[in-house]
């Protein structure tokens, strides 16, 4: 059974200021930053760089904790599919989802103070914010309950930088939850369960490790159940999973969901795969040549570092990121030819089986509106089979999971979004609970085997499947496998729905990324002014070398990191050669324009193993 969490009592009542303020300037910020800055994802830098931003997150996480009354908060210490020497903190709000963006900003204000005095300013505004929303019943001094869930990864310096930030939260008088290590999803998921109120009642409530297997097994069973009576089928070459872990948390996480598995086949679900977890933490360096960063932006299988990994089948492979909150499926033929399923095939094959399924209760799809979110990094053929094969709404929004999460909110009932690099979840909305519940009535004592009840069970069953806080490697993986068992496919039936533009994706790295400024939704460069007007010289160029006519034409985008200074390249094209050509431009440009260290980049050249 999973560790049950260490739990820290608080009282609300923080430390005096001259005891803060000593905590504060125990941790100075580095002479080597400017400013630390808040990415797509929070803080992210090289780990010795980040204790005076852990000590002050610890601190503001409780405080956010106050300005909502006592809903509890989360903190996950992690660099995700960064290297190594990297570390970082993800913030969940109270619904278990990224910080408010209002928020963020107070979040960088403290981070970057720039002594201890001007810190507790910031802390005295926000408790005087909390206090004066939420005044406290009882004795002067206390701030309002403050909750605070703190989760890490298997990094050798995430121990030191979590007690780093329970000690802030409970200098605060925070009661911390530490959940140890556990993958990002998880952490999110257990903030969003602890704030009851907040999920929709068809969800069951678990708030710790074993629930959250617990819940998301018996889904995935429900889900694979619902096919004994409309032809679900596991072909051979589906029997077996293999789970690259990254050498990072989810390996040992996925381990654990086995005692479930087990349990649910010796309970008659035979059609669950047999799964194999290699790359474990310490069996070789952290996201290095394997998982989700590598696999996809390099198109190239992971390396297996695992000792029993020899001469496993490669017909059904996935791999996770560092923290697993990213999934991407790929395979080799008989030939030994590596394929690629991304985010982008994630997302056709999702969200074509929800509106087929919301088409069998409603044939003219207008009781709830159904759409994708995708971002400048969608394969451009996956964005035309979504709008003509699916009939699916698309919208466009910037890159980064805090940007495309929001779009799937606000734009749609069912939302469905998957970041190309595999992040990715669906949120449904109060219209779709309406529906659902709607629908229970008016088939309540129909058939088992009719159509409509069918896809009642199965829509019935997402939300519980599906973490709908963040993207999250477990729950997409089980997801995915049951729409490819409801549909009898393997990996290279999925893969045949549309054939992706050959691509390339690569990174410069600069002394400044800020040098760099794009429109809205980044598909192009602002500034410098120079720039974009090189790179549509260079589009336009490879489309007429290629003839492109009037089919799909060659583009490339540049934008900023969220989280290191260095300016990533995306280029698409007809052919590989000519994706690496437009890529490797792309890159000489953004050396020569926007101050790139070291020496100019080298051509690419795709390597297909």
């Amino acid at each position: 059974m999973p560790a049950s969490p260490k739990i820290y009592h608080g009282n609300s009542t923080p430390l005096p200021d001259k005891e803060l303020a000593a905590l504060i300037d125990a941790h100075p910020k580095p002479s080597s930053i400017s400013q630390y800055s808040y990415g797509t994802a929070g803080f992210r830098y090289e780990a010795s760089l980040l204790p005076c931003v852990f000590v002050r997150m610890g601190i503001f996480t409780a405080l956010r904790s106050a300005s909502l009354g006592g809903e509890e908060v989360g903190a996950m210490i992690t660099a995700s599919h960064n290297a190594e020497p990297d570390n970082g903190m993800k913030l969940a709000d109270s619904h278990g989802g990224m910080l408010d963006a209002a928020w963020e900003k107070h979040a960088v204000s403290l981070a970057n103070a720039p002594t201890s005095k001007q810190a507790l300013a910031l802390i005295h505004t926000l408790s005087d914010y909390a206090t004066g929303h939420h005044p406290s019943k009882t004795a002067d001094g206390k701030l309002p309950k403050m909750v605070v869930h703190i989760g890490r990864d298997t990094r050798s310096h995430s121990p030191p930088l979590a007690a780093l930030v329970i000690r802030a939260a409970r200098a605060m008088g925070a009661t911390v939850i530490d959940h140890g290590e556990v993958t990002t999803p998880m952490l999110h998921h257990f903030v969003m369960h602890a704030n009851g109120h907040l999920l929709p009642s068809i969800i069951p409530q678990r708030c710790n490790e074993s629930g959250y297997y617990e819940i998301m097994a018996m889904s995935y069973a429900a889900l694979l159940r619902t096919g004994a009576v409309s032809g679900g089928k596991r072909l051979p070459s589906m029997s077996k999973l293999v789970i690259d872990g990254a050498c990072g948390i989810g390996a040992p996480k996925i381990e654990k969901f086995q005692r479930y598995f087990a349990m649910l086949r010796a309970e008659g679900c035979t059609s669950i795969p047999m799964l194999h977890t290699v790359n474990f933490p310490g069996d070789g360096p952290l996201n290095d040549d394997c998982g989700a960063e590598f696999v996809q932006k390099q198109q190239l299988p992971p390396k297996l570092y695992t000792k029993s990994a020899s001469g496993v089948s490669k017909q059904y492979m996935t791999s996770y990121d560092g923290d697993a909150d990213r999934i991407v499926f790929h395979y080799e033929d008989e030939a030994g030819r590596f394929h690629l399923l991304d985010g982008d095939k994630i997302a056709v094959l999702v969200s074509s089986f929800i509106q087929e399924e919301l088409r069998c209760i409603d044939p003219d799809g207008k009781a709830v509106n159904c759409g994708v979110v995708q971002t400048a990094y969608a394969n451009g053929s996956s964005t035309l089979y979504l709008k003509n094969v699916v009939k699916t709404n698309v919208v466009i929004a910037k890159t980064g999971v805090k940007f495309v999460h929001a779009a799937a909110h606000h734009h749609f009932d069912v939302g469905v979004y998957f970041e190309a690099n595999g992040h990715g979840t669906v949120l449904f909305g109060p219209k779709f609970y309406a529906f659902i519940a709607a629908a229970d009535a008016r088939l309540r004592g129909t058939p088992r085997h009719n159509r409509a009840n069918i896809a009642l069970r199965r829509l019935r069953v997402l939300p519980a499947l599906v973490n709908q806080s963040v993207g999250d490697a477990m729950s997409d993986m089980m997801l995915v496998d049951a729409i490819l068992f409801l549909r009898g496919w393997d990996l290279s039936t999925w893969a045949k729905l549309y054939p992706d533009m050959p691509s390339k994706q690569a990174k410069v790295k600069v002394a400044d990324r800020a040098v760099i400024c794009t429109n809205d939704n980044e598909t192009a460069a602002i500034s410098p002014e120079a720039l974009q007007t090189a790179l549509q010289s260079a589009m336009d160029a490879m489309a007429s070398q290629e003839n492109a006519g009037n089919g799909p034409k060659p583009r490339c985008f540049v934008r900023p990191s969220g989280t290191e200074d260095a300016v990533r390249v995306y280029a698409e094209a007809n052919s590989q050669r000519g994706a690496d050509s437009l890529a490797s431009e792309a890159m000489m440009l953004i050396h020569k324009l926007c101050g790139g260290v070291g020496s100019p980049p080298q051509p690419l050249i795709t390597n297909r193993l």
